[in-house]
């Protein structure tokens, strides 16, 4: 049972499946690019991400760093995009908000997590770009993280994308 303001496993799975079949009709019938819906598909990943990590929505719209918490309370960036390749951008002056990122990608009407680890880990693999004061974070740099942590995960071992930050 969800705490009072929180939305439950079971509601968050049903706006789950419903912003997917808006985003998949916003594309498939109406020609409308991944990427011009990125509001949808930006609320779309947080409410996978927190399905995934049996967590809930931030308390707050928009809330400065992070948007899950996750049920062990790491608090998680989620980056989700329509994009094919490119990046995500990770705000340095709310990264110290965040304990883990999850970046997820919308791509042929599904959801793929590309990466979910310390935020720490994945800003050593990113460029910063002045102008904005941003990390930018590759989508395949993202991919090969994720993999690489794969590789390396002991039944009790760290997290995914190495340790706390």
């Amino acid at each position: 049972m969800s705490a009072p303001g929180q939305l439950s496993q079971e509601r968050l799975l049903q706006l789950r499946n419903q912003y997917l079949s808006l985003v998949k009709l916003e594309v498939e019938e109406f020609g409308v690019k991944p990427t011009e819906v990125r509001h949808l598909i930006g609320r779309l990943g947080e409410f996978e991400c927190a399905l995934l990590v049996g967590g809930t929505l931030s308390h707050i719209a928009n809330q400065h760093g992070f948007d899950v918490v996750a049920a062990n309370g790491r608090k998680i960036s989620v980056k989700a995009t329509g994009q094919k390749s490119g990046f995500v951008a990770i705000t340095k002056s709310t990264l110290h908000h965040a304990d883990d990122l999850m970046v997820i990608q919308y791509r042929n009407a599904k959801l793929e997590v590309l990466y979910y680890g310390c935020i720490n880990k994945a800003v050593e693999f990113a460029r910063f770009y002045t102008p904005t004061g941003s990390y930018e974070l590759e989508l395949s740099k993202a991919r090969q993280l994720q993999h690489a942590a794969q590789q390396s995960i002991q039944p009790d071992g760290p997290a995914p994308g190495g340790s706390a930050g």
